[in-house]
């Protein structure tokens, strides 16, 4: 028994309650009722405590008798209570429900409501449990029924117990209880003719709907319970008044019953009720504030209630009891999904329930159907992850809703078919993850089918289908979803591009000339509504990519993983297969994110675009298209994957698979063959195989192709079937009879059809002359007449088919035949029938398609939907926007071009956004003022925003919008009348007086007709003649700008724009403005006047920046610089006068390269500019700048200098004086700024001078160059570099590697000048150059020595060889180039003899360091000697022995030996040759500039006058080298007598292989006869004496002799070297002799006219002539010095090689001699030397 507070609580509740129902009930009719209540209520009072519960349970139900004892200890059903005891509560209740009295039954309700908002009832009711859960099913029952007294109370307060007992948490409805909660308020909202009582039964079942699915989400009875979710729906059905009374009451009504048991479930807040195991915190009174003091009894009390409840329900599944979608599991998840599934599958029958066949217009149905409609749209809406993803749920969605959908979209009723769609566009928007097979085929039935219809449409679905599109839009992530899962898959329509499609066609109307059904409200609202969804899906777009950019720092596509999320939609992973409880996280994440790929995407959609080419090639020409597809690896190359191609591809025209099976050619024949083979017709009978044979194709019209398919079909279906006829020829023969059957029987053109008997008697005899059973015969017959063989889409209408048949590519040709069936046709009148055949499409269509869905996370998926949707999009917004003044239109159009330029300029798909801008740029009419419209104000204004907002993506597109700008400054000037730019150029002072009063009008008048978008150019156009009517309206036009407002803030908000924008924004400021100023009538300053601007805006930007955004503006300043126009030249380097000073101003830290940079146009433009103005005011603008910033000028030096190097060179003289006039006054004033931060400046200042040096503008400026770079080295050699630089930074003379940098390109300069023609300034540059080197060379390293040598001092030698000999040493000079060097040997050789003494003094002063380029020094040496120029042979000869001579003590001995090599060289490579003279004909033609017949052709003269010419120089050149060795030898001579006591045996013998190289060559020449008769036959044009060299020969066999008697006798050599001098003292001495002995025999030099056999051969030895003997007394001295060499051999050594020379002196005996020298010699040799030698040698023998 409760207690007594309990029964205290429970008896407020109920007793008044029963003491109503007392009064109001006939006593005497219903004295059990009576009596009942009265023992209720002493059992609540406490009236009867005596007796038991059973005797009073007895009492009160005397007709169920005594129970058992043992029911008293169950728990009851009321809080507090017994079974018994609740029931004697309940049931006096239960009856009085029963009783259908107003009067009682409102109060039984009350009591019942009262009941379940105190948390007095607890338990689950159901029908077949425990009796406590019986009782409870009962009293709902009782409340149900209650329903039906028509009375508008009785149902509110039906309403009010049953919603609270479905909120009730310890009362528990589920399953048919909670259906029949459900129905009974449905049957309230259909039946009662109250306004409100139908508004707030429909508000209640919403109420319902959500709670039993927001319990399933949350896995749990006890929610916190939320206001009405579905206010939209509590909105009264008749409206009888325009207020919203009834509305206001309803919601009202509905959240009070809310809210009383919110407290009661929940109070404070914290009281959640857990049940199914869980424990329940607190039961609240029916006030909602006390807690029993024995509530921890009373809960374990419910929880042993609530698992009895689910034993008993459990057992009645087990054995079959329950349904048969029941879950097994008794957790409490399971049943709250069963009654969330229950109420689904309740709604959607509801919602296909169809009026009676007799009454199509049933007002009560439709009520139904439309309500059940709009709670399945509350409950997608209001849906959960569960829900959503959970698979019975979706089978669910795909069993009924479907179903419910398909029944519905073909209603003629409005209000349901914008149910429909509002429940598609929830399926969509919500469940898309989970019914991707299903929202592909579903969008073309129900969007594009209706949306695609523009010829006639239905004004009311079109516009829902319209408002459809827009409410998907909602959710960006929809349309991108949509796209990659249908659009990229190749068995998938392409859904996003036909909503595109249609909308534009929508959009545009009809075509002209055609029509439509809508009335011209009606189309002008439909065109706006689309024009709205296009902007409303570009936006969708547009808000998608900004969310992805923004987290695309953080998480890259690739990584991001799915997130549930159960407000976003798009979290879902790819769903392919989900149990009954929440799908657990899958690796199908690590696909989707791999799927979303870049690569991916592209490979997806390009195969389906050029799977799509193919299959509408080949639906116009199927070889072709058969070949393409081959090509594009789409098809196989073997006839067997063709034909499996042909079989399951979509979108094939049947008719042409049919004429491309039929074809006789090899390939399409095989195709055939293999297209049959792959059919397996086994067991079927043979008109059930030419069915489904014909379903994939329609045979040809020409017969010989059917022939041929049908003869193969015959073959394969007896292959199949062996024993079905005799041959395939019977197969062959009645296919074409149930071909021609078919036709007959089906085709309505036929009259006379054929009946059975007759098409069996056609058919005798085929079975190979025998007859087919003639039942076979007739049960083909009948089965072909009754059904038709279809070979075609017949059912379809024409209005469903395209070129590329949609509908057909995704298999909704059954459904679509399904809505539009007939009612006639029974096969599929019951629904079980049409959801099978659906779900088999269904099937279908995942079998070919991709099953699972993808999240689209890839931003680039954006640029497919771009390219698929841009074209439609420009049209939709351009072409209304042109003819359009409707300001609607206006604005959408200007919004959709706005959202389209922010998606592909953040996209950077250029071509697309140049598209849009472009367009867009043309509607603002600034290229054409006198159209001006309120639009194009707008237009403008659209592009100012885009600017603003968009300005950090338009690249390139900045141009468009910049143009715009000008244009629109251009007209606001003309507009205020202000002065053109053009009087800046081109109008003098004096015509811009004269036109004042007409500029303004002549100015617009011309600006009116220009138009770049229109292709009219601006110069050199005769423009039409402009009235004054066009005039004033032009001005009013221009009024209408100033709505515009001010558009500097362009350039003001650059500042704001990133890295890579500002220097898109620069490029496209300079294009507009070059093509400002090159408007030939009327250059404009605006643009470049901007660029100033945005550099003081864009100041604190980074250097890396500015030094991109400088590199585009250098091009700009010195595009314009260079430009022909004077004056835009001269404003351009003003306006870069003014920038420059900007940079100035900011401080530049050592070695940065910014003021360099933006310095250079102004070098680049001296350099390139013809104009003396430019050049002049560039040299003006640089000095002001370093002069007024000097302090900040840095990397500026560089720049600087290179400008007044190029003045140096400039033609003009006042600019050369101008900027030296600059150069000195820095170099004297400002020299420590120039090297204060980088020294390298130093080297721009020098190669400044030294162009100064070289100007030939005025020779002070040469001197005083000069005369500053001896300044310079001065400063340089003091250290006096970078003074201004801190004290602790080390002198920059002591860095070696800047050291050499800094002195050589001064030194470098002084080189250059050595050989400038004028001797001043050669004299003062050589005498600065070797001052500064002897001066502070001691500073010098070896390395910047070696520099200086090399390129420096070798450098002006160099000079002076290429000018004296510029073909090099083997070539002998003609006899004009002679000539021509004589004019130049004075000042040459006098600079060259100077400069190399100076060159051998530095060598000697510095030897210490300079000492390892001794070689380089020989070089220049040797390179002298070998000159072709006699006078700079003995220069350099001359300074070999001044070398040596002041060298030759410090010398060592490797480096002697380098000097004698080098003597050695020089002497081998001056040798002369006098070959040429033997060859004189040859060379002469070799040197003549014509061909060999024009040489003979100029006649005898002429011939002889080149020959002497070319004899002449050859002759002196080979003279000049002869004289050179002689002066070689003299010199080796003297450097051996100075030093060849000094000298190693070694280099002495180099010396003297040297000299003898010479002497032998000599006596070459000397000897050859033939040589010398040709040289006196030319005596008058050689001058040379005979021999030519004998002068030369004798000395140097003089020198030899000498040497080696000296190393014999004087230098006591060593062993090695004494066997090594004594050889070559033999071997000269015996050639000496041989050469005179040969030269005395040798004969007369014959005449050169005589033949050989007419010269007299002497019969006796012939005297000497005088020239011979002259000859010989010349050669006499040499062989006396021989002779006597040999005397002073030794008596050993002469014994020893007597053998030798004693044949020679025989000779010398027996010759002639020209003297008697050498008689006398040869006497005191043989007395004094050979006579003791032979006698001692004979007296030993």
């Amino acid at each position: 028994m409760a207690s007594s507070e309990a029964n205290s609580r429970l008896g407020q509740v109920v007793v008044p309650a029963l003491d109503q129902i007392i009064r109001n009930v006939s006593r005497r009719k219903h004295a059990k009722l009576v009596s009942d209540c009265k023992s209720a209520i002493d059992n609540l009072n406490g009236t009867v405590q005596s007796r038991s519960p059973t005797a009073a349970t007895a009492a009160s139900s005397p007709s169920k008798g005594v129970s058992d004892p043992e029911e008293a200890s169950l728990a009851g059903v009321v809080l507090g209570l017994s079974l018994l005891e609740s029931e004697v509560i309940l049931n006096p209740i239960i009856d009085a429900l029963s009783l259908n009295q107003i009067k009682v039954s409102a109060h039984a309700l009350e009591a019942v409501q009262r009941l379940i908002a105190g948390a007095f009832l607890h338990g689950e009711p159901s029908h077949g449990g425990d009796p406590g859960a019986k009782l409870l099913a009962k009293l709902i029952d009782s409340v149900c029924k209650c329903h039906d007294s028509g009375d508008e109370n009785v149902e509110l307060m039906v309403i009010k117990a049953l919603l609270s007992g479905v909120a009730s948490v310890p009362l528990r409805i589920h399953g048919d209880c909670l259906l029949h909660v459900v129905k009974t308020c449905y049957d309230i909202y259909l039946i009662s003719k109250n306004v409100v009582s139908q508004t707030i039964a429909k508000g209640t079942m919403a109420q319902i709907s959500a709670f039993v699915f927001r319990r399933m989400e949350a896995d749990s009875v006890a929610i916190s319970l939320l206001p009405v979710v579905a206010a939209e729906l509590m909105e009264a059905p008749s409206k009888p008044n325009d207020d919203n009374s009834v509305t206001l009451f309803s919601l009202g009504f509905i959240t009070k019953i809310l809210q009383d048991i919110d407290v009661v479930n929940n109070p404070k807040g914290n009281g959640r009720l857990e049940v199914g195991g869980q424990d329940v915190d607190k039961i609240p009174d029916s006030e909602g504030g006390s807690v029993d003091k024995d509530s921890s009894d009373k809960r374990q009390w419910e929880i042993s209630i609530y698992k009895k409840a689910l034993e008993v329900n459990k057992g009645m599944v087990e054995n079959g009891e329950g349904e048969a979608t029941d879950d097994l599991d008794v957790q409490i998840g399971n049943k709250l999904r069963r009654d969330a599934y229950v109420v689904l599958r309740a709604l959607c029958k509801l919602s296909m329930q169809a009026p009676a066949k007799d009454n199509t217009v049933d007002s009560q149905t439709i009520k139904g159907k439309i309500v059940a409609l709009e709670l399945l749209k509350v409950l997608l809406d209001n849906s959960g992850t569960t829900f959503r993803t959970n698979e019975r749920f979706l089978d669910a969605i795909r069993q009924y809703l479907c179903l419910s959908l398909l029944k519905n979209i073909a209603s003629p009723l409005t209000v349901i078919f914008q149910l429909s769609c509002s429940i598609f566009t929830s399926l969509v928007s919500w469940f898309r993850a989970g019914l991707k097979a299903e929202v592909g085929v579903f969008f073309p039935m129900i969007v594009l089918k209706v949306l695609e219809n523009v010829a006639q449409p239905n004004f009311q679905q079109k516009l829902t289908v319209i408002q459809s599109l827009e409410k998907l839009s909602a959710d960006s992530q929809i349309w991108i979803d949509i796209f990659f899962n249908y659009d990229c898959d190749v068995n998938a329509t392409n859904i996003f591009e036909r909503v595109i499609n249609g909308l534009l066609k929508t959009a545009q109307g009809v075509s002209p000339g055609g029509s439509n059904t809508l009335q011209p409200s009606q189309d002008v609202n439909m065109k706006q509504e689309a024009m709205k969804c296009l902007n409303t899906i570009l936006k969708s777009m547009g808000d998608w990519m900004d969310k992805q950019l923004r987290i695309s720092v953080s998480a890259s596509p690739k990584n991001a993983e799915a997130v549930d999320n159960n407000n976003d939609p798009e979290s879902f992973s790819p769903v392919s297969e989900i149990g009954d409880e929440p799908s657990e996280p899958s690796d199908t994440n690590t696909e989707a994110s791999d799927i979303s790929e870049v690569s991916s995407i592209e490979q997806r959609r390009a195969y389906k675009l050029e799977l799509q080419e193919g299959i509408s090639l080949f639906n116009r020409k199927p070889s072709r298209g058969i070949e393409f597809l081959q090509k594009a690896n789409k098809v196989g190359a073997t006839p067997e994957e063709i034909a499996s191609f042909l079989r399951n591809a979509s979108g094939l025209n049947k008719m042409m698979i049919g004429d491309y099976l039929g074809e006789r050619e090899d390939l399409p024949l095989k195709v055939m063959h293999a297209y049959v083979d792959s059919f397996d017709f086994q067991g079927m009978e043979f008109d059930e195989a030419i069915r489904n044979f014909l379903q994939g194709f329609r045979l040809p019209g020409e017969a010989q192709k059917i022939d041929r398919i049908m003869e193969k079909f015959a073959q394969r279906y007896c292959k199949c079937n062996p024993n079905a006829f005799t041959s395939a020829d019977t197969a062959y023969v009645l296919a074409y009879s149930v071909i021609m059957l078919n036709t007959d029987a089906h085709n309505p053109t036929v009259k006379n059809k054929m009946s059975a008997e007759d098409f069996i008697r056609n058919n005798r005899g085929i079975d190979d002359g025998k007859d087919l059973p003639e039942e076979y015969m007739r049960s083909l017959f009948e089965r072909i007449s009754k059904s038709e063989i279809k070979m075609k889409d017949d059912e379809l209408s024409i209005q469903h088919k395209q070129s590329m048949n949609s509908n057909r590519m995704l298999g909704l040709d059954a459904i679509l035949n399904i809505v539009i069936r007939k009612r006639s046709e029974d096969s599929l009148e019951t629904g079980d029938e049409l959801m099978k055949l659906m779900q088999e499409q269904f099937n279908e269509k995942a079998y070919k398609s991709e099953s699972t869905y993808y999240p689209a996370v890839d931003v680039v998926i954006l640029k497919f939907m771009i390219e698929a949707c841009w074209a439609p999009m420009l049209a939709a917004f351009s072409v209304p926007l042109d003819r359009s003044d409707d300001e609607v239109i206006i604005s959408l159009c200007l919004e959709g071009f706005r959202i389209a330029i922010h998606i592909t300029a953040a996209m950077a798909m250029a071509m697309h956004r140049d598209a849009f801008i472009t367009s867009l740029a043309k509607f603002t009419s600034l290229h054409s003022p006198v159209d001006i419209k309120q639009k194009n104000i707008d237009a403008i204004k659209v592009m100012v925003a885009i600017a603003d907002e968009d300005g950090n993506y338009l690249q390139e597109a900045w141009e468009h919008v910049l143009t715009c700008v000008s244009r629109f400054d251009h007209l606001r000037v003309l507009g205020e009348g202000g002065q053109p730019y053009a009087t800046l150029f081109s109008i003098s002072q004096n015509e811009f007086d004269k036109s004042k009063q007409a500029r303004k009008k002549g100015s617009a008048a011309s600006a009116m007709w220009r138009s770049s978008y229109d292709s009219i150019g601006a110069g050199g156009t005769t423009f039409p003649e402009i009235t004054s009517t066009q005039l004033n309206n032009l001005f009013t036009k221009l009024n209408l700008l100033e709505k515009v407002g001010e558009m500097n803030h362009i350039f003001v908000q650059s500042q704001n724009l990133n890295s890579e924008a500002i220097i898109d924004f620069v490029k496209a400021l300079c294009k507009v403005s070059i093509d400002e100023l090159r408007s030939t009538p009327n250059p404009r300053v605006f643009s470049i006047t901007k660029i100033v601007e945005i550099t003081n805006y864009n100041m604190n930007r980074i250097r890396l920046v500015w030094s991109k955004i400088w590199h585009v503006l250098s091009d700009f300043f010195v595009t314009l610089g260079c430009s022909e126009n004077l004056s835009i030249a001269i404003y351009a380097m003003d306006t870069l006068r003014q920038i420059s000073m900007k940079f100035l101003d900011r401080e530049e830290l050592a070695n940065y390269n910014f003021q360099n940079e933006f310095m250079k146009p102004f070098v680049i433009v001296m350099r390139k500019s013809s104009a003396v103005e430019i050049r002049e005011l560039i040299i003006r603008c640089v000095s002001q700048l370093v002069l007024s910033r000097v302090d900040n000028v840095k990397s500026g030096w560089k720049s600087m200098f290179m400008v007044f190097t190029t003045a140096a060179y400039d033609d003009h003289k006042n600019n050369v004086l101008l900027a030296f006039e600059i150069i000195e006054k820095i170099v004297r004033d400002y020299f420590p700024y120039i090297t204060e931060t980088e020294t390298t400046t130093f080297t721009d200042c020098v190669n400044c001078l030294v162009a100064f040096t070289n100007s030939r503008a005025n020779k002070d400026i040469n001197l005083n160059s000069i005369g500053f770079l001896r300044f310079c080295a001065v400063k340089l050699a003091e250290g006096d570099l970078g003074k201004r630089n801190s004290e602790n930074d080390p002198p920059i003379r002591k860095d070696k590697v800047d050291y050499l940098y800094l002195w050589f390109p001064l030194l470098a300069g002084l080189s250059e000048l050595s050989f400038d023609p004028r001797t001043e300034i050669r004299k003062s540059a050589l005498q600065v150059l070797f001052e500064s080197l002897r001066q502070y060379g001691h500073h010098f390293s070896l390395s910047l020595w070696e520099k200086v040598f090399d390129s420096v001092l070798y450098r002006i030698f160099d000079q002076a060889l290429h000018a004296v000999d510029p073909y090099g040493s083997n070539k002998p000079p003609t006899h004009a180039e002679g000539e021509e060097s004589r004019d130049r040997d004075a000042s040459i050789v006098e600079t060259c003899t100077s400069a190399l003494q100076l060159v051998v003094d530095l060598f000697i002063d510095f030897y210490d360091t300079v000492n390892p380029l001794l070689n380089k020094l020989l070089e220049i040496f040797v390179a002298f000697i070998k000159s072709t120029h006699q006078t700079f042979a003995g220069v350099g000869i001359d300074a070999m022995v001044r070398l040596t001579s002041k060298s030759g003590e410090l010398l060592s001995l490797d480096q002697w030996f380098d000097v004698v090599s080098s003597l050695k060289l020089a002497a081998g490579e001056t040798l002369p040759d006098f070959s040429f003279v033997l060859t004189e004909n040859s060379k002469l033609s070799e040197n003549s500039n014509g061909s060999a017949a024009e040489f003979e052709a100029s006649g005898a003269d002429e011939m002889d006058k080149l020959r002497r010419e070319y004899l002449s120089a050859a002759i002196s050149y080979a003279k000049s080298r002869a004289a050179i060795q002689m002066l070689l030898v003299q010199a080796i001579m003297d450097i051996y007598d100075a030093h060849g006591d000094g000298l190693a045996v070694k280099n002495t013998i180099v010396l003297f292989e040297a000299v003898h190289s010479v002497a032998f060559h000599s006596h070459k020449i000397n000897g050859d006869i033939s040589l010398r008769q040709k040289l006196q036959e030319l005596e008058g044009v050689t001058q040379m004496p005979d021999p030519p060299l004998l002068r030369l020969e004798n000395l140097s066999y003089q020198i030899c002799l000498t040497m080696l008697q000296t190393l014999v006798s004087d230098r006591n050599p060593s062993p090695r070297h004494s066997a090594e001098v004594e050889t070559h003292l033999i071997g000269l001495c015996r050639e000496v002799l041989q050469f005179y002995v040969e030269a005395a025999r040798a004969k007369q030099l014959q005449m050169p006219g005589d033949p050989p056999e007419r010269r007299p051969q002497p019969l006796w030895a012939v005297p000497l002539s005088s020239g011979r003997r002259k000859e010989m007394a010349a050669r006499a001295p040499v062989v006396v010095a021989t002779l006597q060499a040999i005397c002073g051999l030794g008596d050993v050594l002469l014994e020893k090689n007597l053998p030798a020379f004693f044949p020679l002196i025989s000779s010398l005996i027996s010759c002639d001699h020209g003297s008697t020298e050498v008689q006398l010699a040869l006497s005191d040799m043989l007395i004094e030397s050979v006579g003791p030698v032979l006698l001692s040698r004979a007296v030993s023998s």
